[in-house]
Order: C-alpha cells, then structure tokens, then sequence
C-alpha cells in the first residue's frame, strides 16, 4: 500500500470513525482502523460489535492500492501532530507499514486485516430523510433515554415511521421526551425499532458532516444509515418499549406560559442552593407570577419569582432542576407552555404542537 493525503482532513475522519472505536475492550483487535486505500481514496472502518461506521476520504493519491490494520489511538495522535502537511503511508507488509510527514516518521506495527470483523456497507437505495430533521429528533429525546436501567429496551430510543410522518420518543421512567416530523417518505413505507444512545451521538456526529439528505433502512435487528461520505450500522435494542402514550397526561388544566430564556435563568438560580441528597426545587404558580424556591440543610436557601401568563387555580409542584435544564437547552422558540395538574401529576412541558416533555414531579418540604 502506497498513498499520500493531507494529514488534517484525514485526522479528522479518523476521529469521527473512533467514536465507535472502544478504548479499551478484551478483544484487542476492536482497538483498530481498517485503513483501505483505493480508487483515489481511502476508506476507514471500525466496530464494537454493536455499532461499526465507515467513512471515505476523497481526493487521496493512491499509487499502490492496499489495506492495513492500525491501532486507532496512537495513529490519530500520528496525524493530529501532522497539522495541515501531507501525510505519507508505506506498507509492503500488512503487518506493519511507515507513516511520514513534514520532519517525522514513525514505524508501526499492525495486525491482520483479513482478522478484522466485517463493517456493512450501505446497499441498494433505502429512504431519505432530511438530516437537519434526523438530528433535531435526536436532540430532543436522546437526553431523556436511561443511560443505566435493568430494563433494556429503554437505554435507547424508540424510532417509528409510519404514514409519511417519524416519532422519536426516550425515557428514563422520570422524564420523557416526544417529538413527531412529517418526513418525505411514502405513507406505505413503516418501521420501528429501538436505537441505542451510541449509535445516536454517532449518527448525529455523521449528519453535521453535510446538508445532503440521509439514507436508512431499518432490518429486523438493526439499522443502516448513509450521510454524505459516512455509513453507520448499528444493532438495535432488544425488548418492548413501553407503552409511553399512556403516561402521557391528557387533562392537565392549569397552564403556564413563560419565555425560555427567563425560565432557564430562574431554574439555574434556585438549583445553586440545591445538593446531591436533596436535588429539588419548588414552583409555586398564582396569577402572573411563579416562585421558585430552594433549601439547602446547613448551607441557607434561594427565592426566585418570575412574571408570566398563568391561568388556573394556585398551585406548587417540586422537580428535579436538572430535568427542566435539560429540556430547556434543546428548546427552540421564545416560549414554552407548562401544562400542569396538582402537585403529584406529571407535568407536561410543550413547544408547538410536535414536541411535548412530561417529568415527573418530585416531592418537597413545605
């Protein structure tokens, strides 16, 4: 193998293939890249066994097509120290090949490609999506997905098309994002499978790369996705997701209007005087106003009040600041609409009409 291209655009789609790449794992052959170079280009790979991506660089001088196993770490440390020079790779062995640059050189030692787990290729054509939709789906649910839970099925994402319309939808059993998009795809086209958070942080990495549209298809077990010059696979989580339109709350009947900005200061204000053993805030709401308040034991309190539009009888109702910050930092728009039922029933955070976020409240000392 035998090719030459410039050293930061190839770093940084190394980089962007790591992010599948485990930093440590007892198969040490996981550790690596498949560097493919041919057809004046080079191709990376790389897989955990449960996500893998492939990603082409263009425009490379190829003189001797060929293939290597690298370690991924220690070439992205290669080609980072590069900078914008042209970086140079020479192997006459599989195992081991040469990479130069600009008044360095390193030999490294490589293993067996032929060894190296198969990363799927995106074939036929698939559907389109737009990728801006893709990723706001993503952000809005993704962070509202269990990252540690015995149930399975919900340490990732439910993703359903059906009728020309897509549903992304993430709990943890305390919150729950939702979000629907009218999408350019055939009303008799449907899928639904569970998408796993680390094939979501690489697909929304993917989709930034470019402005084309995404392709996927979704298999019994898993899920394909081409953007721009990049290919995701990724196994799909096992189990049922649980019936989330029942918690959902439909007759909540006290509402409260309030600008995002405003919202998300007053939250962050009251949170400083909360702690790991009592993480809560209390919303107190009347006619045009909302008072945050917060305790905490030995270190004193904080009192917040904000104007808004409210209607309804008074009430107060504890939660989880973190939860409400979370939400509010993917939220587009001036304003959002708490939707509220007493002080024991899930509140409903909504922006339009195709994004809703229901928390559970959290009980506090009067």
């Amino acid at each position: 193998m035998k090719f030459e291209c410039n050293s930061k655009q190839l770093c940084s789609a190394l980089q962007l293939v790591s992010t599948v790449i485990p930093g440590k794992s007892p198969r040490e052959i996981l550790q690596n890249v498949l560097v493919d170079a041919r057809d004046g280009h080079v191709q990376l790979a790389g897989t955990d066994l449960e996500v893998g991506m492939r990603y082409v660089v263009p425009d490379v001088q190829v003189a001797k097509e060929g293939v290597i196993l690298a370690e991924a770490a220690k070439l992205t440390q290669i080609l980072r120290e590069a900078g914008e020079s042209i970086s140079k790779f020479e192997s006459g062995d599989a195992l081991e090949f040469r990479v130069t640059y600009e008044g360095a050189e390193f030999e490294m030692k490589g293993f067996d490609p032929e060894e190296y787990p198969d990363v799927p290729e995106f074939e036929g054509e698939g559907v389109e999506i737009d990728g801006s939709v893709l990723s706001e789906m993503i952000s809005h649910t993704a962070f509202a997905a269990a990252k540690e839970s015995m149930r399975f099925a919900i340490n990732g994402v439910l993703f359903t098309v059906k009728e020309g319309t897509a549903h992304m939808v993430g709990t943890d059993g305390h919150r729950l994002g939702w979000i629907k998009r009218k999408v350019q795809i055939a009303e008799d086209v449907s899928f639904r499978g569970i998408l796993p958070l680390k094939a979501l942080d690489v697909i929304s990495r993917l989709v930034a790369e470019t402005e084309e549209p995404v392709k996927l298809k979704l298999e019994e077990n898993f899920i394909i996705i081409k953007s721009g010059n990049g290919v995701v696979t990724s196994k799909l989580v096992e189990g049922s997701y649980p019936n989330y339109e029942d918690v959902i709350p439909r007759e909540n009947d006290k509402i409260a209007t309030i600008d995002v900005g405003s919202l998300t200061t007053a939250v962050r204000q009251a949170a400083v005087l909360t702690g790991d053993e009592s993480r809560s805030v209390r919303a107190q709401f009347s006619e045009g106003k909302m008072t945050l308040t917060a305790r905490l034991p030995e270190r004193g309190g904080a009192k917040i009040e904000r104007n808004l539009e409210y209607s309804g009888a008074p009430m107060k109702i504890g939660f989880n600041p973190d939860f409400i910050l979370d939400v509010l930092k993917v939220t587009k728009g001036e304003s959002v609409r708490l939707e509220l039922k007493d002080k024991d029933k899930p509140a409903v955070l909504k922006t339009g009409d195709d994004y809703l976020y229901v928390v559970m409240p959290v009980s506090t000392e009067d």
